[in-house]
């Protein structure tokens, strides 16, 4: 099972995203724990000693009380691995700390589409996920799909994409298909011979027959970000490395519809 730790907030994205877990666990067994952070007021005062210790114990409270609305609310159908737990501090201290003591698989969180991409850039640029220790599922939409795909391109490594896949998805009841992403800016996604992949497409073949998950379907596209991400759009979750800020495949993750699974 993959210890898995899911970060709920009292909002739709965390709603979709525990909707969204409890799918998943049909496919992939999940040891699941839930977390969620109270962030302090940049002007809250809390003193010290027992002052503070009071002002703690009645914020983790609150946490406390939110991730039991959430629970209730969703009626989730995947039981939790333990006690929800709550922390006092700032969000990415917090949760790096829990994922690097707790040694965990998988992260999970939501995220709300918008056509803002710079705002997901910020997301997985963010110190939380710069340092993050494990793979990390962010949950856009609930996509009822048995399929996945890898997503591949001339800058990807290929054993980075595979590896980090496969230790998420390997034992997974899902079928894998592989997309690789040529940028050209037309008018109309083409869908190329696999010859023009080159070496890069077929050594991600290679290393995915290795691993036994041997792609059901592979698709070489060539188009704009937006014409990728509507072929995208009915797979469960789109596997990929982290992006750079520049990169046509950054384009294409900040826009899916599709849930997307960061490796390294």
């Amino acid at each position: 099972m993959l210890k898995t730790l899911l970060y709920i907030n009292e909002d739709l994205a965390s709603s979709i995203a525990l909707r969204y877990t409890a799918y998943l666990n049909k496919f992939i067994p999940l040891s699941l724990h839930v977390t969620h952070v109270e962030e302090p007021e940049d002007d809250e005062q809390v003193g010290t000693g027992w002052v503070r210790r009071t002002w703690e114990d009645g914020v983790t409270s609150s946490g406390k009380q939110l991730i039991d609305r959430m629970l209730r609310t969703e009626k989730i159908d995947c039981l939790l691995a333990g006690r929800p737990k709550v922390f006092v501090g700032y969000r990415d201290t917090e949760i790096i700390y829990e994922l690097r003591s707790g040694n965990y698989d998988l992260f999970i969180e939501g995220y709300l589409n918008s056509p803002d991409q710079d705002r997901f850039y910020d997301l997985i640029r963010s110190p939380l996920y710069t340092n993050m220790p494990c793979p990390v599922l962010v949950t856009k939409n609930l996509s009822i799909s048995t399929r996945c795909a890898l997503l591949c391109a001339d800058s990807v490594d290929a054993e980075q994409l595979v590896r980090g896949s496969m230790r998420i998805l390997g034992e997974s009841r899902f079928t894998f298909d592989l997309v690789y992403f040529k940028f050209k800016d037309s008018e109309q996604l083409q869908t190329l011979d696999r010859e023009e992949g080159g070496t890069n497409l077929q050594n991600t073949l290679s290393l995915m027959e290795e691993e036994g998950h041997a792609p059901e379907q592979v698709s070489v596209l060539l188009g704009a970000p937006e014409q990728v991400c509507d072929h995208l759009k009915g797979y469960a979750l789109v596997s990929s490395t982290m992006p750079t800020r520049k990169s046509m495949r950054m384009s294409v993750l900040a826009n899916s519809l599709a849930s997307v699974l960061l490796v390294r």
